[in-house]
């Protein structure tokens, strides 16, 4: 029996056309392509490049500024932004090496994310509470980070990392007939937790939910301030957490080691496809997002151009996306 009267033609159910099976595709596949054919061309302009080890490499440099910027794809998801993840990154290195030598290395790392955790609640509490803007907040909060380095640490270089550390971090690890560093495994690893966290949970749903709509948030009952203060304290304890990672790989640590994560933490996220807007964004694409900026350092490196075209370069993508993402939501 159908629903149609007598004599009513039957409209035919449309078939998805081409395009329609393109936007069925995440936007963190598009960039996992975008790495892929920039390592292709990378291949094609040094052929040394396209390589299993030229691969390890770039997977290696991505990974440690995944992990560097999914606490910066946590304040991105909640509809704000995090620019003092490169002293938190400085301030928990440099805290955690100086706190090893006393407390030894498990609770120097516990402090060293506790004192993290504090930076967040203060960020949180001020956007939160008091009103002001994540940008105005987040840029004093990295200033006052700044100045307590000098202060305390006077432009020092601390190189007594501890052994466990080296072995999360650096260690080679047999891959395919080559190595691979242990900081590769810990990212994925890192990265599958916060995935579960964001998607699996309902403080992930409602951080997703105050980032697309905070006055949706208030109506259906969600504790909008007390949300905004822990995702900025979990953007702040990942900033940290990175920072030691940092430490462990690179072998030491110094006041100006976060300074290189400022514009690349917010590159990734805004390449990996999350909204400068809020409520969308994942660390996945983040960590896509990594992989082709560390493929953009590799072609920087090759062509000889230096840091600052590099920083330059990363500044031109920010611009692009979120002019592209802003046209979208202005629509």
């Amino acid at each position: 029996m159908t629903d149609t009267l007598p004599g009513q033609a039957v409209a035919a159910t449309p078939r998805p056309g081409g395009r329609s099976l393109l936007r069925g595709i995440p936007t963190s596949a598009w960039v996992f392509i975008a790495f892929i054919v920039l390592f292709i061309a990378s291949g094609v302009i040094r052929p040394s490049l396209f390589t299993l080890d030229g691969l390890i490499t770039t997977v290696t440099f991505a990974s440690i500024l995944a992990v560097a910027s999914f606490g910066q794809t946590i304040a991105v998801i909640q509809g704000g932004i995090d620019l003092s993840v490169p002293n938190t990154i400085a301030f928990a290195a440099l805290s955690f090496l100086t706190w090893n030598a006393t407390l030894g290395p498990v609770l120097a790392l516990i402090a060293a994310l506790a004192a993290s955790a504090v930076i967040g609640f203060v960020n949180g509490y001020v956007i939160a509470k008091i009103g002001l803007t994540p940008i105005v907040t987040t840029i004093a909060m990295n200033g006052l980070l700044f100045g307590v380095l000098l202060l305390n640490f006077s432009l020092s270089e601390l190189t007594n990392v501890p052994d466990f550390l080296k072995a999360m971090t650096s260690t080679k690890l047999p891959f395919l007939g080559s190595s691979i560093a242990a900081v590769v495994p810990l990212a994925l690893v890192l990265m599958l937790l916060l995935h579960a966290l964001l998607r699996w949970t309902g403080w992930g749903r409602a951080l997703f939910l105050v980032g697309s709509s905070e006055a949706t948030a208030h109506l259906t009952g969600q504790p909008v301030a007390r949300i905004r203060i822990s995702g900025y304290m979990l953007s702040s304890v990942l900033a940290g957490f990175a920072g030691i990672v940092i430490v462990g790989y690179y072998n030491q640590a110094e006041t100006m080691m976060g300074a290189p994560y400022l514009l690349s933490s917010v590159a990734a996220v805004v390449v990996g496809g999350a909204s400068i807007f809020g409520g969308r964004g994942s660390v996945l694409g983040t960590l896509a997002g990594a992989l082709v900026l560390g493929q953009v350092s590799t072609l920087v490196v090759v062509f000889n151009l230096g840091v600052t075209v590099q920083d330059m370069v990363y500044g031109a993508i920010i611009l692009v996306v979120v002019a592209l993402y802003g046209r979208s939501h202005s629509r």
